[in-house]
């Protein structure tokens, strides 16, 4: 994948060394001051706009960049309630910490998200502008030259993905059954508390990596979101050592297939613990595999998702 950075770079590369070459055959044709001018003008423009593209691509490029805009009653422009702008706030990073979490180790709803999943994921409230109530928040990428997106990048595709697909109930289902029960817990009491406080909320996300989206929650929205969620009344989730044959593997999207005993598949995501393991185990090898099994229940559907663990060999089928 070529970094937009990179591209715009280049582009501007080209650009100038095409100016330079276009100067040198004007100088032969040794045309008067005005005539070359004239001819490269309208370059010299094109080259200054680029600059100022890479430049704005250098500032998008390091970070992804959220705004979030409050519409609280009864407060002029500008103004929030502090126990508004930190339930909001502070709930809409529990809910990025959870898709973090579901995404780089594991869905689970049972002990801490770990620290380092926390640390590159939290958010930075950088300013407050003028109008309704709006907060610009800062999301650093935590590496450079990178060939993939950067997790940040990921996780936040992840979370508009869930918000734009709230209005259906199938699609609303779809993703917050993949998402695992801590995110479910945290949109939950999140959509709940913008219902509470009676705020709509307008959340727009530039990215050098996946362009520019938005979405609008108004508190009728946020209820219905709730109601939807309450369905889900029952998750379960429990850790199985299943003997099998690892099948097929892809460390860099973080997915895994195995074949149990019986022949059946399985397949699923594999927790940033395991990602060593199944990085140098042998496929089609028996293997004893701790998987962690989730099961998220709805009045209409029943989701099961699987993540991988570890991984050991089998010695006693070898």
């Amino acid at each position: 994948m070529i970094l937009p950075l990179n591209r715009a770079d280049e582009k501007l590369k080209e650009t100038e060394t095409f100016i330079k070459e276009v100067d040198e055959i004007l100088n032969k044709l040794e045309l008067p001051d005005f005539a070359k001018e004239i001819q490269l003008n309208s370059l010299n423009r094109r080259a200054e706009k680029m600059k100022k593209e890479c430049e704005k691509v250098q500032r998008t490029s390091e970070s992804e960049e959220l705004i979030l805009t409050l519409h609280p009653k009864d407060l002029p422009s500008g103004q929030i309630s502090v126990r508004s702008l930190t339930t909001i706030l502070g709930g809409f990073q529990d809910l990025s910490d959870s898709i973090a979490n579901t995404l780089y180790n594991q869905p689970s709803e049972k002990g801490k998200i770990p620290q380092d999943i926390l640390e590159f994921n939290e958010m930075i409230f950088k300013e407050a502008r003028t109008g309704s109530f709006i907060a610009v928040l800062d999301l650093k990428h935590t590496s450079k030259n990178l060939i993939d997106e950067p997790v940040q990048s990921q996780t936040l595709a992840e979370l508009f993905k869930l918000l734009s697909s709230s209005d259906g109930e199938e699609s609303l289902s779809e993703s917050i059954s993949f998402l695992g029960p801590r995110a479910l817990r945290k949109y939950s009491e999140w959509t709940k508390s913008i219902k509470d406080l009676d705020t709509t909320v307008e959340l727009a996300w530039t990215s050098s990596y996946k362009g520019y989206s938005k979405v609008a929650i108004n508190p009728e929205k946020a209820w219905n979101i709730y109601k939807r969620l309450s369905d889900f009344s029952q998750s379960s989730e429990e850790e199985i050592i299943l003997t099998g044959r690892l099948m097929g593997a892809n460390v860099r999207t973080k997915t895994f297939e195995i074949s149990d005993e019986n022949g059946e598949k399985i397949t699923g995501r594999i927790s940033k613990d395991a990602l060593s393991e199944v990085a140098s185990f042998v496929l089609d090898k028996p293997c004893n595999a701790t998987l962690l099994k989730v099961i998220t229940k709805s009045s209409s559907r029943e989701k099961i998702s699987w993540t991988l663990k570890s991984i050991v060999e089998n010695e006693e089928e070898i």
